[in-house]
């Protein structure tokens, strides 16, 4: 992969070389940014090598990606971990589908058995989004149980929140910093505090 890159580098350089002047400045500019995006998306792709991924996904710095199951990501999604990593996983035979034109910087999603994100959402650094106890409360050796989650279309997860297994988070919704989710969110409506409640709707 590094060595691709040098050499497509190596080719454009030694292209603008010889334009001996009928390159103008914004043109250069242009093909320096276009370059440095098709760089990105190259990498993104060899960082998303295990992953459905659609066109004009996007990683800024590596996230991690554990997939043992299905894992699916939409178009001109955004995977950024500039605050912390983006860690995405899906267990085995676990399902953990992401839709388009969402962005998602430094969250911990994972999958157990099914996790649906819609959307045009927005999840924040430090968001945990789990599918499954993991553990039994009974017997810390036994698995806990796991419930599918299912995230609407522009739903905005602000950073800290925790959503728990079963919950269905309605199209529109807000989550506030810090809120546990443990029941569902209605549609356009904004949930805080542990365990999360209805504060308002979104007019």
């Amino acid at each position: 992969m590094t060595y691709a890159i040098q050499q497509y580098r190596f080719q454009y350089l030694n292209w603008l070389s010889k334009q001996q002047g009928k390159v103008t400045l914004p043109v250069v500019r242009f093909n320096m940014f276009a370059f440095g995006q098709i760089i990105r998306l190259a990498v993104s792709r060899f960082y998303l090598r295990n992953v459905n991924a659609g066109k004009m996904v996007m990683c800024r710095q590596k996230p991690s990606i554990m997939n043992e199951g299905s894992m699916s990501i939409g178009a001109n999604t955004r995977i950024w971990s500039t605050i912390q990593r983006t860690r995405l996983a899906a267990f085995r035979n676990a399902t953990l589908t992401i839709g388009e034109n969402n962005y998602i910087n430094g969250a911990r999603i994972a999958a157990k058995s099914n996790i649906t994100i819609g959307s045009h959402c927005h999840i924040a650094p430090d968001v945990v989004i789990m599918d499954s106890d993991f553990h039994d409360t009974a017997s810390h050796d036994s698995e806990g149980a796991s419930a599918p989650i299912v995230i609407g279309d522009k739903v905005w997860i602000a950073t800290r929140a925790i959503i728990l297994k079963g919950v269905t988070i309605g199209e529109g919704a807000v989550i506030a910093a810090g809120a546990v989710v443990t029941k569902d969110v209605a549609p356009y409506t904004v949930v805080g505090g542990v365990p999360a409640k209805f504060i308002s709707n979104i007019q």
